[in-house]
């Protein structure tokens, strides 16, 4: 069991689930749904924290997940440059560096190719309550599919 936390619209969502081999990034993108034991789901709108012993729910749900566990194999790196850029996802602001390949664009790159996007140095911004949150990461997994905006900043 690997632990997960995640960004959904109106909640964030902690808890455990059993993932294959591999990379994080690589079991999101294989997936349609995630079962979540020992769920936490915590509210946006007044932080009263909701548990259950199991969530089943569908990865296109999902805003965001901090990547924890396995790197991949250290050998089929590749080089990569990276672009600094902010993305608007949900009641989320994030700004952290895409990964590209050495002769391609960044902020296409991985648009193209795959649902989940990986920002390293990630910062995730939004409101609980009436608080401003800002949260720092290594990695942040962003669901492509719920961006609404994605851009290079300086």
């Amino acid at each position: 069991m690997v632990e997960i936390d995640a960004y959904a619209t109106d909640c964030r969502v902690h808890g455990q689930v059993e993932w294959g081999e591999g990379r994080m990034s690589d079991q999101l993108n294989r997936i349609s749904e995630l079962v979540i034991r020992d769920a936490r789901l915590e509210s946006l709108a007044d932080s009263h924290v909701v548990e259950m012993p199991e969530l089943t729910i569908e990865s296109d749900e999902l805003c965001a997940v901090v990547a924890s566990g396995s790197r991949g194999d250290a050998a089929r790196r590749l080089h990569t440059r990276t672009t600094r850029a902010e993305v608007e996802i949900g009641p989320y602001r994030v700004v952290g560096r895409v990964h590209g390949t050495p002769t391609s664009e960044p902020l296409s790159w991985d648009l193209r190719h795959i649902a989940w996007v990986s920002l390293t140095e990630a910062t995730v911004m939004y409101r609980c309550g009436a608080d401003d949150v800002s949260e720092e990461m290594p990695t942040l997994l962003v669901n492509r599919h719920l961006m609404r905006s994605l851009r290079a900043v300086e």
